[in-house]
């Protein structure tokens, strides 16, 4: 049988109908965009019409069960970040952080986990934005974050510190997403000094807030993420902060007061042997009635802290509870951390035993001295004092010429001190320089070493310029002063046959002369004499000072020869400086072409980028997102 052939019915498909977004919805997305706008602005009468408004919308949206989302709370937040931004004088901006704190009011305790939602946001959007903000201004956002602490303690206290909400409220801190977080989150990198702040304050506005009357359960719930940086944190500025947090918590406990007064007392006294320990406390019955009287309830309110009580009430210290937790969290720790929670485990034990740990440490432990062995000891001694002598002596003897120094070095290697005889070598060296009493003969004297002959001292240029003028007057007598004065220096200049040398009697100097030049010496000293005493022209005289330093010029400097030179020179004769501007030009285009291609650097390539930027890395900066630039175009 043949099979009948069925039409195949094609089935028809259903399309999946569009989802379209609630009215609603969007409504109230396009209501928290209009909030931060005119949050945002620079009149404060808006802001402050916008902040009463938020309000209401708030509260009217609380009344009607909606679900929030992080996203709703963050839009709103920036519009609160700017409001505060651009609000001046501290005055409206301590209104205004408190008005922010107080929104947190309006949240009913059914939906404390939108109040939860509402702080975390508001912390990761001020950790976000830090970075932003300038010195100026970073004073009011840290009252702002002290506030916003303050009001979500008030949520927890219109919960009557219950340990659910304790614990929400301790992961909310703790989280991933969390400011204090074990491993801080990417958005507070750049606000370690907010997280330090939130740590700084914690307890305070707690017991601003709780009046010290808290369980001990929810104490310890709320020391939670403390007690983890403490245990496993890896920023090392805020473990050393929650440390700080435990320690002021152990000040403030019971025996810690006490103690405390005790110190004062103490240090009043002058501290005197035995220490706080050995002070009592004496009960005086008008100051307790005093106190009584002087109730936290009916005390005065500090309006610039937002009507707190000024004094504040110590909070409870759950120390067993706490050292139980330390030791739950220390089995994940590693060798560093698990040295410094061993540290506040042992502190908190002491505690719970009845017993401060934080006592000053009064008593002196009197250790017996290490017997060692005399003689060694004192042999050392001596090799010390011997080397400090060598040590001392070698730096006597800089300045010393080398026959001195061998000299002495020898004394000084055979265990004897020359501290004596260097004063006498100093004394012999001065005396030889006070012989030659005027600044000119020392001038001489180096002379006489380079050349033989003395060549007289020259005479100032003042004065051989009004002697030139007295020249042009007196042409005439020329001759008959030159033919006089030849005679005369003839007759001073002698001659000694026997040893052969010439004295020149005016000068007082013995200069040696060989015998075979004598003539042609005497001449040249005659004819410089008659020259100076006709007094000669300036222009003959800066001639051959020309050209004696274009001779010392040419001479090529030895260093060998300077350095005989330099050990025989006393360290107290003054240096010459000879400046040599020839060489000193500036150096042309070519010539730093064609050093440029000799050189064997590798050239420069523009195509290269440099391995690491000498900018900032880039973070968000606080823009006002709501800023649209009108382009005007021609």
């Amino acid at each position: 049988m043949k099979s009948v052939d069925k039409k195949k019915v094609k089935k028809p498909i259903k399309k999946k109908p569009l989802i379209k977004p609630k009215k609603e919805k969007v409504l109230i997305v396009a209501q928290e965009f209009k909030f931060a706008k005119l949050l945002s602005g620079n009149e404060k009468t808006t802001r402050d019409r916008v902040l009463k408004s938020l309000k209401k919308w708030l509260s009217s949206c609380f009344s009607k069960n909606y679900v929030f989302k992080e996203d709703d709370f963050i839009r709103v937040w920036k519009g609160l970040f700017y409001a505060v931004w651009m609000s001046d004088k501290p005055l409206i901006q301590e209104d205004l952080c408190e008005s922010i704190s107080h929104i947190l009011d309006l949240f009913p305790n059914d939906q404390f986990k939108y109040a939860m939602m509402m702080t975390k946001v508001g912390f990761k959007v001020l950790g976000t934005e830090w970075y932003g903000i300038d010195q100026h201004r970073i004073d009011k956002f840290l009252m702002l974050v002290r506030r916003y602490l303050r009001g979500s303690f008030r949520c927890l206290s219109r919960k009557d510190w219950d340990s659910d909400a304790c614990i929400a409220y301790a992961n909310m801190l703790s989280s991933e997403d969390g400011v204090l977080a074990v491993k801080t989150p990417f958005y507070a990198r750049n606000g370690i000094s907010m997280i330090l702040h939130i740590i700084e304050c914690f307890l305070e506005e707690l017991s601003k807030i709780s009046k010290g009357k808290i369980p001990e359960e929810c104490l310890t719930e709320l020391l939670d993420p403390f007690i983890k940086q403490i245990c496993i944190g890896e920023q090392h500025e805020v473990y050393t902060a929650s440390r700080q947090l435990l320690t002021d918590l152990l000040k403030q406990s019971d025996l810690g007061l006490k103690y405390a007064g005790a110190t004062q007392a103490w240090k009043n006294m002058g501290c005197p042997d035995g220490g706080p320990d050995a002070f009592e406390l004496i009960s005086d019955e008008e100051a307790e009635e005093d106190a009584k009287d002087y109730s936290t309830t009916n005390g005065p309110l500090d309006p610039r802290a937002g009507r707190v009580n000024v004094t504040l009430e110590p909070l409870p210290v759950p120390a067993q509870l706490v050292a139980q937790r330390i030791r739950q969290y220390m089995k994940k720790s590693a060798s560093k951390a698990y040295k410094r929670a061993n540290t506040c485990l042992q502190r908190f034990e002491k505690l719970s035993q009845d017993d401060y740990p934080l006592k000053i440490r009064t008593e002196e432990m009197e250790l017996p001295l290490p017997k060692g062995n005399t003689v060694k000891s004192a042999v050392n001694l001596k090799l010390l004092e011997k080397s400090l002598v060598v040590g001392s002596d070698e730096l006597a003897l800089r300045g010393l010429s080398r026959k001195h120094r061998k000299r002495l070095l020898a004394k000084s290697r055979a265990g004897l001190s020359i501290m004596e005889d260097i004063p006498d070598i100093q004394t012999d060296e001065n005396k030889e320089e006070k012989k030659s009493t005027t600044p000119d003969d020392k001038v001489k004297s180096r002379k006489r070493k380079n050349k033989d002959v003395v060549k007289p001292d020259k005479k100032p240029k003042l004065e051989l310029k009004e002697d030139v003028k007295k020249e042009t007057n007196k042409k005439v007598n020329k001759k008959n002063k030159e033919n006089e004065q030849v005679d005369k220096s003839k007759s001073k200049v002698k001659v000694n046959k026997k040893d052969n040398v010439l004295v020149n009697k005016k000068e007082n100097k013995n200069v040696i002369i060989p015998k075979n030049k004598t003539n042609e010496k005497t001449k040249a000293e005659s004819k410089n004499d008659v020259k100076l005493d006709k007094k000669e022209p300036v222009a003959k005289a800066e001639k051959k000072d020309k050209k004696q330093n274009k001779k010392e010029e040419k001479t090529p400097v030895k260093t060998k020869s300077f350095a005989k030179a330099a050990k025989n020179v006393n360290v107290e004769s003054p240096k010459k400086v000879k400046f040599v501007l020839k060489n000193n030009c500036k150096q042309e285009t070519v010539d730093y072409y064609e050093s440029i291609r000799q050189s064997p650097n590798i050239p420069f390539d523009s195509s290269k980028k440099p391995a690491k930027t000498n900018l900032k890395p880039s973070t968000p900066s606080p823009i006002n997102p709501f800023f649209k630039k009108k382009l005007r175009l021609k």
